[in-house]
C-alpha cells in the first residue's frame, strides 16, 4: 500500500508513533544516565542521591524485624512478613510504630540478650510487656487484630506451627481463621418434644 492510496489528509494529519527527543538529549545519554542512576543505588550511593522516606521506612521495617526476632525468641523471620506486619499493626494502632521504636531503644540501651531476661525483669514499663505481647501475639498467629477487625497476614507461616514442623502438617482444610459459617441456632431446652397440632 502506498502513500497516494491514503486521502491526503490522513497523510497530512498523521503523527509519528514515537516522539521527538528534545534537542540536546539523545538516546544515548539518556540510556547512560539511567545505568549510571543504577549502579550508584546498587552501590549505595543515597548520600550522593540523597534519602527518601521509602529508604527511611525500610530501615524502620529492619529494625522491625531485627526486634521480631528478639521477642519470639531469636529465630530467623521473615523480612516480608516483617514489613506485612508492621504495616497492619501501625494501620491498626496509631501508637505502635513509635511504641516498637520505644521497645527497641530499651533493649539496645539495656543491653538485654534475651528476651527472657526482658519479661523477667521488675520493673519493666507495662507499655513495654504490651507492645511485646503484640508483637509476639501478630506472629504467632499470624493475625493482627481481633474479632471483625482481625487481619490475617499469614497462616501458614504462624509461628505456631513451627514446633510440630516436619511432624504435622499445617491444618488447610478450612479457608483460614473465622471462616467458618454462622453458628447455629440452639433450641432453648433440646430435650422437650415440640407440641403436636
Amino acid at each position: 500500500m502506498t502513500s497516494s492510496s491514503f486521502p491526503k489528509s490522513a497523510v497530512l494529519c498523521a503523527k509519528p508513533l514515537v516522539p521527538a527527543m528534545p534537542a540536546g538529549i539523545s538516546r544515548r545519554s539518556l540510556l547512560g544516565a539511567a545505568a549510571a542512576t543504577g549502579v550508584a543505588l546498587a552501590a549505595g550511593g543515597f548520600a550522593v542521591l540523597g534519602s527518601s522516606n521509602a529508604f527511611a521506612a525500610s530501615v524502620a521495617a529492619d529494625d522491625f524485624l531485627r526486634l521480631s526476632e528478639f521477642v519470639t525468641g531469636g529465630s530467623p523471620l521473615s523480612a516480608g512478613l516483617a514489613t506485612r506486619y508492621l504495616a497492619t499493626l501501625t494501620k491498626s494502632d496509631a501508637s505502635f510504630a513509635a511504641a516498637a521504636q520505644a521497645l527497641h531503644q530499651h533493649v539496645a540501651s539495656q543491653k538485654i540478650s534475651h528476651v527472657d531476661d526482658l519479661l523477667a525483669a521488675p520493673d519493666l514499663d507495662p507499655a513495654l510487656r504490651a507492645t511485646a505481647t503484640q508483637i509476639v501475639s501478630a506472629w504467632y498467629l499470624g493475625v493482627v487484630g481481633e474479632d471483625a477487625d482481625a487481619v490475617l497476614i499469614s497462616y501458614a507461616n504462624a509461628l505456631m506451627y513451627r514446633p510440630t514442623a516436619g511432624i504435622l502438617d499445617i491444618p488447610t482444610y478450612g479457608s483460614g481463621p473465622d471462616s467458618w459459617g454462622e453458628k447455629p441456632v440452639v433450641p432453648a431446652s433440646p430435650n422437650k418434644k415440640s407440641p403436636q397440632a
